[in-house]
């Protein structure tokens, strides 16, 4: 009876103060949502260089997480426009996983691969990604911010 007492008190003070009674924690944490356009620009130790920009475009449908990788980069002066699919793409919680696999921008040499991943804040996902190539692995850091909202023209 005392334990009745305690919850029938407790529903009536958080009724008074205007506070939800949840069922259980965690109910009012909506999923994040990892749809939309983001300008996505690698960390680098080289305080010297620019950092590169690329467009990540990613469109979560329930479990099913897709997107493309690209930027513009100059060849013998022209700009040459890239864009590469992401796979591997998974979400758990407030985390992305993805990779992207694309040969080189210029010249010859064997395809590279990025593996990504990172943690959404808002219109933010940080993270640290690997890169593989030619039997090397480099790891840094990135960050992308929304540009492009879901169901945005």
């Amino acid at each position: 009876m005392k334990k009745l007492t305690c919850l029938t008190t407790l529903a009536a003070v958080l009724a008074i103060t205007g506070l939800p009674l949840r069922a259980a924690a965690g109910d009012d944490k909506s999923a994040p949502n990892f749809t939309g356009t983001w300008k996505l620009t690698h960390s680098s130790t080289n305080t010297q260089a620019r950092p590169a920009e690329y467009t990540l475009k990613l469109k979560l449908n329930g479990s099913a997480l897709t997107g493309t990788l690209g930027n513009v980069s100059k060849v013998n002066g022209k700009s040459q426009p890239h864009e590469w699919a992401i796979t591997e793409a998974k979400v758990q919680g407030n985390e992305i996983f993805f990779t992207v696999t694309h040969p080189p921008v210029a010249g010859n040499g064997p395809d590279s691969t990025t593996t990504y991943k990172g943690e959404i804040s808002g219109d933010i996902i940080k993270g640290t990604c690997e890169l593989e190539w030619m039997g090397e692995t480099h790891t840094r850091g990135w960050e992308a911010k929304r540009v492009i909202a879901p169901n945005s023209p």
